[in-house]
């Protein structure tokens, strides 16, 4: 993935909403450089306005300020970018989009990232 994928995708992302508890990041990363261990991934915090958007580098860790870890092969890099974010799901059934979940449920939720997780259909909602 490059700058430009990545504002193609960052733009077809939903709306940022503030949320209450501390913010987690949901990190994008290209296959080839997840398979590396290294390389960049793109951060989108959707629970905080204040947190840059942008490249990161990736040593194959996974810092404690991310919630969720998208692994993207080059096709769900050009679809997302294309379609937006309602071709996630079926991407991700497909495994075009390999999903990490790296947090417990109740910080997804303060931080604003598990009704995204929900959007993608990987967690269903908490009734």
């Amino acid at each position: 993935m490059d700058d430009e994928r990545w504002l193609r995708i960052l733009q077809r992302l939903p709306e940022v909403e503030e949320a209450g508890g501390p913010p987690l990041a949901v990190a994008f990363i290209g296959a080839e450089d997840y398979a590396a261990k290294r390389g960049q991934t793109w951060l989108w915090w959707p629970g905080s306005r204040a947190r840059a958007t942008g490249p990161v580098g990736f040593d194959g860790r996974f810092p404690a300020d991310w919630g969720l870890l998208l692994v993207m092969n080059d096709i769900a890099i050009e679809k997302v970018g294309a379609d937006g974010t309602a071709c996630m799901a079926h991407l991700a059934r497909l495994l075009d989009i390999k999903p990490f979940v790296l947090r417990q449920r109740d910080e997804l939720d303060e931080s604003g990232v598990l009704e995204f997780i929900e959007t993608l259909e990987l967690a269903t909602p908490k009734h």
